[in-house]
Formats: structure tokens, C-alpha cells, sequence
């Protein structure tokens, strides 16, 4: 994937803590997508058939906990999330007020997430926060606010930043944020009309839900006894969020937050504008800088949530590759399982689209197979 270099001259000398702070919310959403990987893979569903007359069903006969840690790493990227936006507006109004602010002052700045333009104005005018001149109604520094908050919306409860308060006030003060396992498809290996699931593919398809609950004893199949027909089944942990009671899937909602943190609310707090060069998502924070602006150009450009659908996509693409190789060569399993595992993920997502974009056992099909059996003809040549 061709990266563009990071610039990040828009950035006032200020507010350069702002990308520590997002590189620290990048490494806690990869460990979080790492930790679901380990729990997924394995299959976190134990499943049972069982015969109901002429019927059979398939059961869930348990699922496996969530580890403790997912849901508290999950509250603390969630909270860094917050962090961000907070101390943005925090070093934005001391800045412009160039000096330092009382212990008054300083409890006096928060982020707001206002679902009225009433409620704003109530929030403008608390306190000691009428009394800072960055804060006060036709400021620019409040424009910008203003432009931020989920009355903006249609949909106010939708709005990244009230979704953010409702998650962080949450986890901060009464419990670590609430993750489920759920199902999020059972797709069958063929199509068949006497077959029934209990969430098909079709159905979840363009939709960002979080699949269905699911429970000991709950059917996720039915069919004919004597009917044998291979399940893929989908699972999911989602995150519920607390203001709606909706589930959505962790990665996407932590993806969702983290991007408009990163390319919309910090600029427009900042700057005014979104169009500005992206902040960075990932850096080495593990090393001290003397100056972290100029260690940009070495950060990545591709943040954590993204890494991991890729990681996810390459899991399905060796997959493919490895059945497709498989019934197509006299070549020993374990060769071409380990000319798969060499390969870099990208390769391997461009290899299993190739195959998949020619017809099945068409010239092209079987031409685009011969080319990858010699490919692990000469990985196995090497090794020997």
C-alpha cells in the first residue's frame, strides 16, 4: 500500500502533543485488534447438532468469555480519544489567553457535546468559563466549537462527539465499557431451500450492526435430517453504546471515533478547516523526541483500524489461496501452506482477488493457478 508522506507544517509548535496522544490511540487499537484476533480465530462458538423428529438443528452449546482485558483496553483508547479533543481545546484557549490559567480556570475548560444550540449556550455562559475571552460566544475558537457539536446533525445521537461523551462518561465513572459477543452471519457452503439460518450474509449486507446476540441453546441452522451442508459461521464483538442501546461492531466504532478525531475535530479546533494534510496515526512513541514534529516523516499513514481489516482480509485470502492450490496440484499440503505463510499480507490479498476475479476453472482460472503452483515449486527449491 504506497503511503504518502506526513506533513504536519500546519501544526502549531502548541499543540504538538496531539500526536503522541493519537499515536498512543493507535497502538491500543492494534493490541485491541490483536487480542479479538487471538479470541476469534479459534472460534469463540461451540456448536452441536441435534435431531428434533425429522429435523436437525444447530445449536450453540457455549460461548467463550470475552478476555477482561478487551472491554478495559477498549475504555482506555475511548478515554485517550477524549484526551485528545480535550487537551486540544485546553491548549488552544491558554495560547490565546498567553498566560497561565488559575486551578478555577483550567477545571472551567472541557470539551462540550451539545445535542441544542440552547444547551451550547448554556455551556458558554457557566462560570468562570464566561469570563475566558477564548470562550466567550463570537470568539473564533467558539465558531469552531460550535461547528463540532451533534446539534449540527440530523441525528444527534449519531454525532462522533456525542457518541465519544456517552462512552467515556461511561466507562469513567460506572463501568468498563460493554463488549458482547454476537453473531454476525451463518453462511451455508451451497444454497438450500430447505436449509434456514438464523442470520444469512444477505441480510447484514451494507449494514453496520453488530449481528445478533447470541446464547447457550440458541439455533443458528435447521434443516432436513440427514442433510450435510458446511456452515461458515460469523462472529462478532460489539460494543454497546450507551445513550441508543445499539451494537455496534468494536473495530468500526474505535475506527469510526479515531478518524474524526484525527482528520476533522482536531484541524477545525485548530485551524478552522478540515483541509489540512492529515495527522499521523502511527508512530513510535516508545522513543523520546527532542522534537516530535520532525519525526513525522517517519510515521505511518495507515491507521490501526484499517491495518486490521487488512490483517482480516489476508486471514480469508490464504484461506482461498491454499483450497484453490490445494485441489489443483499434486503438490504436498504443508509446501504450499508454507509458500502461503510467507507471503506478505498484500500479496497474498492480490493473489486470492486474482483468482477470484477469473471464472471458476476457466483458462485463465487454471493459467493464474499454474503460475502460483510454480511460485511455490521455486519457494520449496529455495528451502531445500
Amino acid at each position: 500500500m504506497r503511503q504518502m508522506r506526513p506533513d504536519c507544517g500546519w501544526l502549531p509548535e502548541h499543540q504538538t502533543h496531539v500526536i503522541g496522544t493519537l499515536a498512543h490511540v493507535d497502538r491500543l487499537i492494534d493490541d485491541i485488534g490483536q487480542m479479538l484476533a487471538d479470541y476469534l480465530r479459534p472460534g469463540p462458538f461451540t456448536l452441536d447438532n441435534v435431531l428434533d423428529g425429522d429435523q436437525a438443528h444447530v445449536i450453540v452449546t457455549s460461548t467463550a468469555p470475552i478476555p477482561e482485558a478487551i472491554p478495559r483496553y477498549i475504555a482506555d483508547c475511548l478515554t485517550q480519544l477524549r484526551a485528545a479533543l480535550e487537551h486540544t481545546l485546553y491548549a488552544e484557549v491558554q495560547h490565546s489567553l498567553d498566560q497561565p490559567l488559575t486551578e478555577e480556570e483550567s477545571k472551567a475548560i472541557e470539551f462540550p457535546a451539545c445535542i441544542t444550540e440552547s444547551a451550547l449556550a448554556k455551556w458558554l455562559n457557566h462560570g468562570r468559563r464566561r469570563k475566558l475571552e477564548p470562550l466567550k460566544d463570537g470568539s473564533e475558537l467558539v465558531s469552531r466549537v460550535r461547528r463540532l457539536q451533534p446539534f449540527q446533525r440530523r441525528d444527534p445521537d449519531e454525532h462522533p462527539a456525542r457518541v465519544l461523551a456517552e462512552h467515556t462518561n461511561t466507562a469513567k465513572h460506572r463501568a468498563p465499557a460493554v463488549a458482547m459477543t454476537r453473531l454476525g452471519a451463518v453462511v451455508p457452503a451451497v444454497e438450500h431451500p430447505a436449509l434456514t439460518v438464523s442470520i444469512p450474509l444477505r441480510s447484514v449486507a451494507g449494514q453496520d450492526n453488530g449481528g445478533l446476540p447470541i446464547n447457550e441453546g440458541d439455533v443458528v441452522a435447521s434443516g432436513p435430517r440427514g442433510l450435510r451442508i458446511p456452515l461458515d459461521i460469523w462472529p462478532r464483538v460489539s460494543i454497546q453504546r450507551p445513550h441508543t442501546g445499539s451494537w455496534p461492531i468494536v473495530m468500526k466504532e474505535l475506527g469510526y471515533l479515531e478518524k474524526w478525531i484525527r482528520t476533522t475535530a482536531i484541524p477545525i479546533l485548530i485551524n478552522g478547516t478540515r483541509d489540512v494534510p492529515e495527522l499521523p496515526p502511527h508512530l513510535d512513541i516508545t522513543t523520546g523526541y527532542k522534537d516530535i514534529r520532525g519525526e513525522v516523516h517517519r510515521a505511518g499513514t495507515v491507521p490501526a483500524f484499517e491495518r486490521d481489516r487488512i490483517r482480516w482480509n489476508a486471514v480469508a485470502s490464504r484461506g482461498s489461496l491454499l483450497e484453490c492450490l490445494n485441489a489443483g496440484s499434486d503438490l504436498p499440503r504443508d509446501t504450499i501452506e508454507q509458500w502461503i505463510d510467507a507471503l506478505e499480507d498484500d500479496k497474498a490479498i492480490a493473489h486470492a482477488t486474482k483468482l477470484g476475479t477469473a471464472p471458476d476453472y476457466s483458462a485463465a482460472f487454471r493459467d493464474a493457478v499454474s503460475e502460483l503452483l510454480a511460485e511455490v515449486r521455486a519457494h520449496r527449491s529455495q528451502r531445500l
